[in-house]
């Protein structure tokens, strides 16, 4: 997909909902943390990269207020079995779930922040390092969505995109940590029986094709997301599937 990358600038995400919230979100590492409104989902994921185990995923999802002023948050914190801590807040807006704005940090050796907002027709991300900050600018589509590198639950709005039977199924797709930040996609969706912690789980596939990469997700019955496989990055989310407290959507 076509970008381009302006010079570098001061952020102008003053005053936007992520800021206000950040110092007490994302700071807590901990997604369990209640806000006001609906809870859709929670749980855990297992982080595998090349069959060995990296790590674990916590996440919760809650919407807030209803119809066309609803806002649906996804917050969640990724532990590396190196010790970086990645947390991450995704907001979205109205019952299509549009992308509103996304922030995540990284901590470890470095810090470490990347805050991506959308401006209509435009994507504004801002980078903050040690080295440095950028600020570019990337398009942006009404099916834009945000699947951060080694992150699970991101792929939740798929999920919220097949409940509502949208007939075009195709996405724009943004990883907003990535070398290769934007890309668009064709949706192949089907059944599939899969073994969760040694339960048979009847489930819904949906492999995401973009070129020759493909990407695999699985919902189940209730419309949680259950299992992630990124062949490329050789990377596979695996849901933690008893014992949670655990919301449909």
């Amino acid at each position: 997909m076509d970008h381009d990358f302006p010079s570098r600038g001061t952020p102008r995400f003053a005053g936007t909902f992520l800021v206000a919230v950040a110092a007490t979100v994302l700071a807590s590492a901990v997604p369990g943390g209640e806000l006001p409104g609906q809870q859709l989902d929670r749980g855990r994921f297992r982080l595998f990269l090349d069959g060995s185990e990296m790590g674990t995923e916590d996440f919760a999802i809650q919407r807030i207020g209803s119809g066309e002023a609803q806002e649906t948050l996804a917050r969640g914190a990724v532990r590396m079995n190196d010790g970086r801590v990645v947390t991450t807040i995704l907001r979205t807006v109205g019952p299509a779930m549009a992308f509103s704005e996304y922030e995540a940090i990284v901590r470890g050796a470095d810090t470490l922040q990347v805050r991506v907002l959308n401006a209509g027709d435009r994507l504004r991300r801002v980078t903050v390092a040690p080295w440095g900050e950028e600020e570019q600018e990337f398009r942006a589509s009404p099916r834009t969505m945000i699947f951060d590198a080694g992150v699970a639950h991101h792929y939740f709005v798929i999920g919220g995109f097949l409940a509502r039977g949208a007939a075009d199924t195709t996405l724009h797709a943004f990883e907003p940590r990535s070398e290769r930040e934007d890309w668009a996609a064709d949706l192949d969706i089907g059944s599939e029986t899969i073994t969760l912690e040694g339960e048979q789980v009847e489930a819904t596939r949906v492999r995401i094709v973009s070129g020759d990469q493909v990407r695999t997700v699985w919902f189940d019955g209730s419309g949680r997301l259950v299992r992630v496989e990124v062949p490329t990055d050789g990377f596979v989310a695996q849901r933690e599937y008893g014992g949670l407290n655990q919301t449909g959507t």
